[in-house]
């Protein structure tokens, strides 16, 4: 498995975290879900093409480190 691979699992695992604790979250913390959905769509289709194009591969990386501390805010604030 690549390191991509390795990242792209870890996000989703705290994706879903985020996702089962969303429904005890306030309106600003299901706005923000929202915002990160549109951002996962993103990220998920730039990781993909690094797989045929190496060139993408930074923008998708920081795009990913947004989602991670997004996801991590997330978490604390419900948690």
């Amino acid at each position: 498995m690549s390191d991509l691979d390795d990242w792209l699992e870890t996000l989703k695992q705290m994706r879903d975290e985020a996702r089962l604790q969303l429904h005890l979250g306030t309106k600003e913390a299901q706005e923000e879900w929202e915002e990160l959905m549109k951002e996962w769509v993103k990220f998920a289709r730039e990781a993909q093409l690094e797989k045929s194009a190496e060139e993408v591969g930074e923008a998708a990386r920081e795009l990913g480190l947004r989602l991670k501390a997004a996801f991590d805010r997330m978490r604390k604030r419900e948690g």
